[in-house]
């Protein structure tokens, strides 16, 4: 018995060096696993049924904050010692990543955004709460915390603990595509456009994060897209 239990024993597979990209690894497996089932929307419906569509979509936003903000950010200070300004939280190359920003917006604006705002499977889904469309006030309230707390910590996530966690071990472009497979099977029971869309906004914002050295970009431009593709959904209504 004492052989069988060596033989899957994790001390025996995991160096001393692989134990930080595997807890990075287990993480993206594990809290993408718990997001998508216990803080996306549905789950915020099935746990709160009477609620509106703001407040399921701001409980989405609260539960990605503490998933994929606090938690890895606990892991980098406590677990690995590490400050998270390496990780991607600081500002980087704030001048490109400007640049870069201003440039990518217009033209994923014509040839994507714009397009899917008269998709009828995107105008199904987007805005998150229907009814942020029927005032400045509501949308407000829909666009705040889903870039303070949603688009920050998504990115961070995925841009940051995965991206720069795993970089040093698997190169630049390896990491780039790693961190953007469990991005891309979160969005698994989305529009058809928006999970095949996440493919190429992986690589992309992970290309950003790299050039940047910083989250914020990627960010602004992620959360620039949602915004405007919920403007372009409202308007076309």
């Amino acid at each position: 018995m004492k052989p069988l239990i060596h033989a899957l024993d994790p001390r025996t597979f995991v160096r001393g060096e692989e134990v930080q990209p595997t807890v990075v690894l287990i993480l993206a497996a594990l809290l993408t696993a718990c997001h998508r089932y216990f803080g996306s929307l549905e789950a915020a419906r099935h746990f709160m049924p009477a609620c509106d569509g703001i407040t399921a979509a701001v409980f989405m936003f609260g539960a990605a904050f503490v998933l994929f903000g606090i938690i890895p950010c606990g892991v980098l200070v406590l677990g690995f010692r590490e400050h998270p300004s390496a990780y991607g939280l600081q500002w980087g190359d704030w001048r490109l990543g400007l640049k870069l920003v201003l440039a990518l917006l217009p033209p994923i604006t014509a040839a994507f955004l714009y397009p899917a705002s008269g998709n009828a499977e995107i105008r199904a889904f987007f805005p998150f709460a229907p009814e942020a469309g029927s005032s400045i006030v509501k949308f407000l309230m829909l666009q705040v915390p889903r870039g303070a707390l949603y688009y920050t910590a998504w990115e961070f996530f995925f841009r940051g603990f995965m991206l720069f966690g795993l970089r040093r071990y698997v190169g630049d472009w390896l990491a780039v595509c790693m961190q953007t497979i469990p991005q891309c099977l979160w969005h698994i029971g989305m529009p058809t456009g928006e999970l095949l869309s996440s493919i190429g906004g992986g690589l992309l914002f992970g290309m950003i994060a790299l050039r940047t050295r910083s989250i914020v970009w990627p960010m602004l431009l992620h959360y620039l897209m949602g915004v405007v593709l919920d403007i372009l959904i409202i308007f076309r209504s």
